[in-house]
């Protein structure tokens, strides 16, 4: 991506999304925050409110006008998060197909809104976490939204060169154990920080030929 373009960060108000916006605008980084809730003021980021996903890119479009910056040469959408619940076949039906909308077509509206604002070449990243790889009881629709999630970012990526959005590059960065700090994960064996997801983020967005799937 070129450095002068913002990165932006979809999800922001969100734990991790949050710590990326802050951490990629600590880097040096300009950064579009994107957010339906009111974000702390931090340095280099640029607030983006919207209502719906349909409302996105042109909120993005007004504040990138507002405040006289490009539009952005790269996304890294932090949509979703992770809960535990009843068993698969105990849970309400109604939160499952909630939580399909939420973890799942919420990423592909985004990338629907989103990639005509890129330019060839510019990068695409989706964060997933360690439930998409490992079947987690209590987790079952995370784990299905997240496998769902991986193999959805491997189509985009196969059909990006036919499908008019110029070739992006689209990556999934797979966060294999919980984020410290979260307050929602019962003693994990293992963390990793919001830096290590920065710099891991950082490399795929310098690195026109990094790997399709980075995990961190």
């Amino acid at each position: 991506m070129t450095s002068s373009r913002p990165v932006l960060v979809v999800g922001a108000g969100g734990y991790v999304g949050s710590r990326v916006a802050r951490g990629l605008a600590a880097d040096g980084r300009a950064v579009l925050a994107a957010t339906r809730r009111p974000l702390p003021d931090a340095d280099g980021v640029l607030p983006v409110r919207y209502d719906t996903v349909a409302d996105l890119p042109g909120a993005v479009r007004a504040a990138c006008d507002l405040a006289g910056t490009p539009l952005p040469g790269a996304v890294v959408a932090s949509i979703g998060g992770w809960h535990k619940g009843a068993a698969l076949l105990d849970d309400d039906p109604d939160r499952w197909a909630a939580t399909l909308a939420s973890h799942l077509t919420a990423h592909l509206d985004a990338a629907r809104a989103l990639v005509p604002l890129l330019r060839p070449g510019d990068p695409y990243v989706v964060l997933n976490g360690s439930a998409s790889r490992e079947a987690m009881a209590g987790s079952g629709v995370i784990s299905v939204t997240g496998a769902g999630l991986a193999m959805l970012v491997q189509v985009l990526r196969l059909e990006a060169p036919h499908a008019g959005s110029g070739a992006i590059r689209f990556h999934e960065l797979v966060i294999d154990h919980a984020v410290a700090g979260d307050d929602r994960n019962e003693d994990p064996a293992e963390t990793r920080t919001p830096a290590q997801v920065v710099h891991a983020l950082g490399e795929i967005l310098d690195q026109p030929g990094a790997p399709a799937v980075v995990h961190v």
